[in-house]
């Protein structure tokens, strides 16, 4: 093989190599970086009074994440949005109280 032949095999080599080490972050493995970093969201999901749900929607760079307490005469009473990146870094992106006009909302934005 010629000087030229052996440069391409390393630059594919190294470029799978590269794609080989990012890995996405699962959903499951985004919820427990959030649970461990703050440990009032280990009883979520559940089903007492307050019902408390995990919301999730996966991005390119990782997941978005909100905690939902929801309610029985009011859909929603709160919910706290996260951005959990594929490195294990957290955003906190905001906390949503409704009022009677906007029960629903983005959890990219935490905002109706």
């Amino acid at each position: 093989m010629n000087k030229n032949k052996y440069i391409y095999i390393i630059f594919i080599t190294v470029i799978l190599l590269t794609i080989d080490c990012q890995k996405n972050l699962t959903e499951s493995s985004a919820i427990s970086i959030l649970q461990t970093a703050y440990p009032e969201f280990n009883t979520y999901p559940n089903d007492n009074l307050p019902p408390q749900s995990i919301r999730t929607e996966q991005d390119t760079n990782g997941w978005h994440i909100a905690f939902v307490q929801e309610g029985s005469g009011v859909p929603i009473i709160g919910a706290k949005c996260y951005f959990v990146n594929n490195d294990e870094s957290i955003q906190t992106i905001g906390e949503f109280t409704p009022s009677t006009d906007d029960m629903d909302f983005s959890i990219k934005t935490c905002k109706k």
